[in-house]
C-alpha cells in the first residue's frame, strides 16, 4: 500500500470515528442514566458499521504482493 492510499484510509477512519463520538454524544442527550449510555452505544455502534459498509475497498495493485 502506498503512503498516499495509507494516509487516505487513516483519514477516512478518522472521520468516521469523530462522526461516531458526536453522534453518540447528541443520541445521548435527550435521556439521562443507564439509557443515556445505551443509546450512545448503540448510536456509535451504528455509525461504524456505516463506516465499515461504505469504506474503501481498493482494488490490489501489483506492488502490494506481499
Amino acid at each position: 500500500m502506498t503512503a498516499r492510499r495509507t494516509a487516505l484510509t487513516a483519514a477516512y477512519w478518522s472521520a468516521v470515528l469523530l462522526l461516531a463520538a458526536a453522534v453518540s454524544l447528541a443520541a445521548a442527550l435527550p435521556f439521562t442514566g443507564p439509557a443515556a449510555s445505551a443509546v450512545g452505544v448503540i448510536a456509535c455502534g451504528a455509525v461504524c458499521l456505516i463506516g465499515i459498509a461504505c469504506a474503501p475497498n481498493p482494488t490490489p495493485r501489483k506492488d502490494d504482493r506481499a
